[in-house]
């Protein structure tokens, strides 16, 4: 049932999280020198020589928390299950930011005292649009249920 509104807002919270994957979160400039932090890496760029710092895992949770929303879509006809599964969803996009807050820091020790300017990018805020969306379709899956249930106490 696609039509229900927590389908389609879990869809939607799917389509925000796959923006996340080509949307850096950060990038910082200071002193001739980059640092941008995205879903794969955490790049730091100093003229022509650029050295990357391996974060693919945190696209591999995003990539996750894909899948997962989709298979929320599709248990639509074991409510609790749905509920569980989309509570496992919102952490796991709760740790997403947290990596990403992480890895900003991790990047801000390295600029160290020196000035830089900063630029938050679009995945560093999908993620939050993502988590809202999720709570949302959670409180919409639970009102469901509340009303399968009413309608089985009046049978």
């Amino acid at each position: 049932m696609i039509q229900r509104i927590q389908s389609l807002l879990l869809l939607i919270c799917a389509a925000v999280l796959i923006g996340c994957l080509f949307t850096p979160a950060w990038n910082a400039v200071s002193d001739n020198t980059s640092y941008e932090v995205n879903s794969f890496a955490l790049t730091i760029s100093h003229e022509t020589i650029s050295t990357d710092k391996n974060i693919i895992f945190i696209a591999a949770l995003v990539a996750l928390s894909i899948f997962l929303t989709f298979f929320i879509i599709f248990k639509y006809n074991n409510r609790l299950l749905q509920m569980r599964l989309n509570m496992m969803n919102t952490i796991l996009i709760c740790l997403i930011e947290g990596l990403y807050f992480w890895y900003i820091r991790e990047a801000k020790i390295l600029i160290g005292t020196a000035e830089f300017t900063e630029k938050f990018g679009l995945a560093f805020y999908l993620p939050l649009a993502a988590l809202i969306l999720c709570f949302i379709a959670g409180k919409r899956i639970q009102k469901d249920e509340e009303l399968v249930k009413s309608v089985d106490r009046i049978r």
